[in-house]
């Protein structure tokens, strides 16, 4: 009876290692894709929050000189800059900086428009113009300086790292040197091992 043949042992360690490549890459691209659809996840609730932040503060710095009419001036300000500022940060930072940066973005904006607007004594609506452009621009200026200067250190410590690695032509050479410093040692002390030769031969 014909026996069936089977693969050979080396096509069948290649069938199982093209497998478990597959499933490592499917594996990989199923969580980026859930952490991209977490990521998304999280901004409409940073644009309600941001978008609330923004109408409590202006509420709260027009409210004294334009009273009733603070809202018709904060409602739309607040909605457009809490959209704004979601986009600017989402686009900007990772996930786990997207709260960090929209604080400190928040923050410096708000600074900006009480100084435009209580100490400058600027109109309200250039006030927040004139803020919100500045806290933006501050914010992306400074996350900029911070990511070249991570480049930069990186690139040092990788450079300090080339430069502390001997050289493979010296390394090469080392042992060379050392077998030949050997061997004439060894032949220094052979020479002195052996008796002087007298010119008389004994019959």
């Amino acid at each position: 009876m014909d026996r069936a043949e089977g693969p050979p042992p080396r096509s069948a360690d290649r069938a199982i290692q093209g497998q478990d490549a597959q499933g490592r890459l499917a594996n990989g691209a199923q969580q980026s894709a859930a952490q991209q659809f977490r990521f998304w996840q999280d901004i409409p609730i940073l644009v309600m929050v941001s978008m609330l932040a923004y109408f409590c503060f202006l509420e709260l710095l027009l409210v004294t000189d334009l009273q009733s009419r603070a809202i018709a001036v904060s409602l739309p300000f607040s909605c457009v800059l809490g959209l704004l500022s979601s986009l600017i940060a989402s686009t900007m930072v990772t996930k786990s900086y997207l709260w960090a940066y929209s604080s400190f973005q928040h923050v410096i904006v708000i600074l900006f428009a009480y100084i435009f607007y209580n100490v400058l004594r600027v109109n309200a609506v250039l006030a927040v113009l004139l803020s919100s452009f500045t806290g933006f621009g501050i914010a992306i200026s400074t996350n900029s300086l911070l990511v070249e200067c991570m480049r930069w250190r990186s690139r040092r410590r990788s450079q300090r790292l080339a430069q502390g690695q001997p050289q493979p032509g010296n390394e090469g050479q080392h042992p060379g040197s050392g077998s030949n410093a050997t061997s004439e040692n060894s032949g220094d002390t052979q020479q002195q091992g052996q008796p002087p030769q007298s010119g008389v031969h004994i019959v």
